[in-house]
């Protein structure tokens, strides 16, 4: 039994599982809207039975594919109080209410109040909509074991009046995956030297490489680090490969790219809010997690001097491939020659 069947044991009737072919999805309202796939008998994301079971009144950080408020620190920072990092219970441990559910996808939203480092208490309505959207055409040349796809729209709207020099909010997805000596994360993009921002924590050194079409950080749950990939960089996707496991994973940010972005960092920001701009992340854990995360980043609504929410379209795609040369093939196609 792997961890997906546990974990929709665990659930039952709590969690939606949607089906296509060979593969399944999980969705858990009452885990913040979780997703949790099983593609082949693979089960890619890193997932914490012992929290899902057992949920307490600190971070529970069940795995998955997890919807966030940004920015995580900084001034205007979801995550902390004072200098203390918390998680704020309308994140950890309020569900979401499912207001529309069939074979193809979902609909959930819950009302919260968000209370920044600031001061600043912002009133949102939160939705998170899951479909299923079929294997990418870029895939259908490659004989493949199963593809499991599917697209997050997810979004704040803000209900009370919050100014923007009182505060600042975008949705973030961070996909967390099991980390093994065989995972190594990469990024689809013109200009590599110039697209990624080392802002985020001490530089990952010899982890990051870099091709032709664009680079490659090895993200193997040993070694905590994060890069931003900036929005100017204009990045067309991001995602990992495990030839050990043949499997390939691609995530694409599908926002308009309207609004602003800004650092959403977790460090201190002392350049400010406005220090960077980033659309894509890569999280690499240390031994303790084994994990890494692929994120995508949207921007905030503003209008006028007023924040209006923000709206984060992101798609994902897992598949385990029949041969592990085809990935190979993938990869060289899409990234080019070491450079």
């Amino acid at each position: 039994m792997n961890e997906y069947i546990k974990l929709r044991n665990i659930k039952g009737n709590a969690a939606i599982e949607l089906r296509e072919g060979a593969s399944r999805l999980l969705l858990c309202p009452d885990m913040g809207g979780r997703v949790f796939v099983e593609v082949a008998g693979i089960v890619p994301h890193r997932i914490d039975l012992q929290a899902a079971a057992h949920p307490g009144d600190d971070f529970n950080n069940y795995g998955g594919n997890n919807l966030w408020p940004a920015p995580e620190g900084g001034m205007y920072g979801f995550n902390y109080k004072g200098n203390e990092w918390y998680v704020q219970p309308v994140v950890n441990k309020q569900s979401f209410k499912t207001v529309a559910w069939d074979s193809n996808g979902a609909m959930l939203r819950k009302r919260a109040a968000l209370l920044n480092r600031a001061g600043t208490v912002i009133e949102t309505l939160i939705s998170r909509e899951i479909k299923l959207s079929g294997c990418p055409v870029m895939l259908e040349n490659y004989e493949l074991e199963a593809c499991l796809s599917y697209t997050t729209v997810d979004s704040f709207k803000v209900i009370n009046e919050v100014q923007a020099d009182a505060g600042l909010l975008a949705a973030w997805t961070l996909e967390q995956f099991d980390a093994t000596g065989d995972t190594i994360s990469f990024c689809i993009v013109d200009n590599p030297y110039q697209t990624i921002n080392f802002d985020y924590y001490e530089h990952p050194g010899k982890r990051i490489s870099y091709y032709e079409k664009g680079f490659t950080y090895r993200t193997d749950g040993r070694s905590r680090g994060q890069i931003g990939i900036k929005v100017e960089a204009r990045a067309k996707q991001i995602g990992f490969y495990d030839f050990d496991r043949r499997l390939l994973c691609l995530r694409c940010n599908g926002s308009d790219g309207n609004g602003l972005y800004f650092n959403i960092a977790d460090n201190d920001q002392p350049a400010g809010p406005l220090s960077a701009a980033d659309n894509y992340s890569i999280f690499n854990s240390d031994t303790d997690m084994g994990a890494f995360e692929l994120e995508t980043i949207g921007a905030a609504k503003v209008d006028g001097s007023l924040i209006q929410g923000s709206e984060l379209i992101s798609d994902t795609v897992l598949a385990v491939f029949k041969r592990v040369e085809d990935i190979e093939c993938f990869i060289r196609k899409n990234l080019g020659r070491a450079v």
